[in-house]
């Protein structure tokens, strides 16, 4: 991704942040980039990268089960009820809300 453009999407995120937000950085950027944070302080939010791993090791441990990753859904939704998923997605205590697509 361009630097600019990279810039230009975490700065909209920034603005449109809510105090005390947390913002993912979900993304490997190579290189140095100039990016104004005066919004990351004074609306004290939280920066969190997140990588992911290798996935291999990840889906033997799901097909083995040797990971249970049902503790971690909060619900299933079908795809009709969008609108009521990504409200109990923003609920307190929700850890994951999957939607079936099926």
């Amino acid at each position: 991704m361009k630097a600019v453009v990279f810039n230009k999407k975490i700065e909209l995120a920034l603005e449109i942040l809510k105090p005390r937000g947390i913002l993912v950085l979900k993304s490997t950027v190579a290189g140095a980039k100039e990016l104004n944070l005066s919004n990351l302080v004074v609306n004290e939010i939280t920066l969190v990268g997140s990588r992911y791993g290798p996935f291999p090791p990840a889906i033997r441990a799901l097909e083995n089960k040797t990971v249970d990753v049902k503790p971690l859904i909060s619900n299933i939704f079908p795809a009709d009820k969008m609108l009521q998923a990504f409200e109990r997605a923003a609920e307190k205590n929700t850890l994951k809300v999957l939607v079936d697509f099926r």
